[in-house]
């Protein structure tokens, strides 16, 4: 089997072709990037150059190396790679190859934080009072302000003072205001795998981000965290993978983020059993779900470090 992957400049892309690289699970692994300025070389068995997604050519380029390759299925996994796939519509396959992606549904709501919230509500699960910055003030402060259809995090601040809303108004117009929610030491990142049956697979780590990422974490087993996973999964009729972030209160688990992709914290999952690249590419291409040999133990730490390559 011959496996494309996106975006593998990213710590995700990497991540995934590690994956398929340690299990063994595709004989040939491609990458692609915007650039050639990273480590894929010495992750993928073939790393190409393809324009960006918004750029005219994009989708021609990808189908080009699925034939240069005689590429299986295709991974994507790049936001804005994501997000262009949605905006045309593309879903299941790309000129005949697989794609291996979450539903239409989870893309719509997972990239739009007002609908995410709305979602949240429309479904009593747990969220956090949100509001457009054009439209509105921020119902209390302190509270967050952030891009309705940002990424990882990016553009985020908090509010503290009323005098600095009209400003602020005046220069994100299409941002969002957000409740305030918990704290960063009682944030939480969990995984959710839905199978084209049904069946849902959760993995939960209480988590400390650096530069936007997980870099350290702790196997929480939560059974209220599992089903509120459990009930947006189902909500959202998730086929595929997606990442929930939520942070504990005196009010319980609120959920402020969902991620309709592979997370960056896919190689610790899958070093602890949760395989969802496997289960996703095997589930794609051959409609079967691989059995899940789960290999948490509660309160197991997690931790990322770097490494340095010299060519």
């Amino acid at each position: 089997m011959n496996v494309l992957i996106t975006g593998v400049a990213g710590d995700i892309g990497n991540g995934i072709g590690r994956i398929l690289r340690d299990s063994e699970f595709a004989e040939n692994i491609i990458g692609c990037d915007i650039h050639d300025q990273h480590a894929g070389r010495f992750v993928f068995n073939a790393c190409e150059l393809v324009p960006r997604a918004v750029d005219e050519g994009y989708l021609n380029a990808l189908v080009n190396l699925t034939k240069k390759h005689n590429v299986n299925v295709i991974v994507p996994t790049s936001e804005p790679e994501l997000r262009f796939l949605l905006k045309q519509g593309i879903s299941k396959e790309l000129d005949g190859i697989p794609l291996v992606m979450a539903n239409i549904e989870a893309l719509r709501i997972g990239f739009d934080k007002l609908e995410t919230a709305d979602f949240l509500r429309n479904h009593n699960l747990p969220f956090p009072w949100t509001e457009t910055v054009a439209e509105n003030d921020p119902r209390k402060l302190p509270c967050i302000m952030k891009s309705r259809f940002g990424a990882g995090g990016q553009d985020v601040r908090i509010v503290d003072n009323i005098h600095t809303v009209p400003p602020l108004r005046e220069l994100f117009a299409d941002y969002i205001w957000q409740e305030l929610v918990g704290t960063s030491e009682d944030e939480y990142t969990c995984g959710v795998y839905r199978s084209n049956r049904g069946d849902t697979r959760t993995i939960v780590f209480r988590r400390r981000l650096s530069a936007g990422t997980t870099s350290y974490g702790v196997v929480v087993v939560n059974p209220l965290i599992d089903q509120i996973c459990i009930d947006i999964a189902n909500a959202l009729e998730l086929v595929g993978s997606i990442n929930v972030q939520l942070r504990l209160t005196s009010r319980g688990p609120v959920v402020f983020e969902i991620n309709p992709r592979f997370s960056s914290t896919v190689v610790f999952r899958h070093k602890l059993g949760f395989e969802d690249v496997i289960w996703s590419i095997s589930e794609r291409l051959n409609d079967v779900l691989p059995v899940y040999n789960n290999k948490t133990v509660p309160g197991q730490k997690i931790f990322r470090k770097f490494e340095e390559v010299i060519q």
